[in-house]
């Protein structure tokens, strides 16, 4: 009886050591675990901030090289420094982590914002002759969205096209329903929708707003498998409808003039992509010269005054790489006579 009571104490502690010793594990491993998840979260705060600074570092490199083009060059073309600046990898700049710098001149795609300039200032004082300019500014920028639309690589259909230019202006101009565009959409519009939201009358502020505008889908500003984006070729900046010639790309050269065509188009590219003609980009009207680019293009370019060859507007692209963690920053930038300004930043 006695080594009975003895044999299921002693059980009964080996039990109790087992179960505290297995506690004592489980213990054990979650610290483990929560100590190994503190560290990952910790190791990734610090590269995250360490990617964050290698990216700022990136935009102040491309601040620097359009504050030094601009002291170089009175004009901007896809041989200048700040265009080439992607080829350069940074080797040794950093203790740990790459880094990749693009520069895109915004100044080289269709401004938006051009559609609308009489609205815009019609509590300016202005001439006749300037309200007149303006008017002729807005349809030379209308004519060379639908054609853009209209032909290769987007071909949109006319009426479409026709719905999203109509739509574009009654989304940037001040109007409050009483001057809607024949194919456009204002207030009643946008509020009808689920979910409903306003129609904004006001200047576009970044290209991803245009997916609040009737009849601009994401696959035509963002394309698909089979269809480039229109995106590239547009932006929000600047508002006097200005192209540079010397960075547009081809589709936008194409949509220029109505008299233009593609195979031209091509021949104003090639001639401007040859670096022995770096300095013939000096010139606004340098396509006049181009051997074999028809006369009656370039006269139709020059009449219609909206090509320059100088840039205001940049995107600043930054992209950091540490222990296969990436990061990138995209910083929009205007330049001015005293300074390179940051207009808005996004990190991604």
């Amino acid at each position: 009886m006695f080594y009975s009571v003895l044999t299921n104490k002693r059980g009964m502690a080996l039990l109790l050591v087992i179960s505290l010793i297995s506690i004592l594990a489980m213990i054990t491993l979650q610290f483990s675990r929560n100590m190994r998840q503190e560290y990952v979260l910790s190791t990734g705060l610090h590269n995250s901030t360490l990617l964050n600074e290698i990216n700022r570092s990136g935009v102040a490199i491309g601040q620097q090289m359009l504050h030094l083009d601009q002291a170089e060059n009175d004009f901007d073309s896809l041989h200048d420094s700040w265009a080439l600046l992607e080829d350069e990898t940074f080797d040794g700049l950093f203790e740990s982590g790459t880094l990749k710098v693009t520069i895109d001149d915004e100044s080289g795609k269709f401004p938006i914002n051009a559609l609308v300039i009489r609205k815009r200032t019609e509590k300016k004082k202005t001439t006749p002759e300037e309200n007149n300019k303006s008017q002729e500014l807005e349809n030379n920028a209308r004519n060379i969205l639908w054609r853009l639309l209209r032909e290769e690589p987007f071909f949109v259909e006319d009426g479409k096209a026709r719905e999203i230019i109509d739509s574009l202006i009654d989304w940037i101009d001040s109007g409050d329903g009483n001057g809607e565009e024949e194919y456009g959409a204002e207030e009643s519009y946008y509020r009808s929708l689920s979910p409903p939201y306003s129609c904004k009358n006001g200047p576009i502020d970044s290209i991803e707003e245009l997916l609040l505008v009737k009849g601009i889908s994401r696959e035509l500003l963002y394309g698909t498998d089979e269809t480039p984006p229109l995106a590239p070729l547009l932006t929000a900046m600047g508002d006097d409808g200005k192209i540079n010639i010397n960075s547009a790309p081809l589709p936008l050269l194409d949509a220029i003039v109505l008299e233009m065509d593609k195979n031209s188009a091509e021949i104003l590219i090639n001639y401007r992509e040859n670096r022995d003609n770096r300095e013939q980009l000096r010139s606004p009207e340098w396509y006049q010269s181009v051997p074999s680019f028809p006369e009656d293009i370039a006269a139709a370019i020059q009449k219609q005054g909206l090509t320059t060859v100088t840039s205001t507007f940049f995107t600043i692209t930054a992209t950091a790489v540490l222990h296969e963690q990436r990061q990138t920053i995209a910083a929009i930038v205007e330049r001015t006579d005293d300074d390179i300004n940051v207009l808005r930043w996004d990190s991604r």
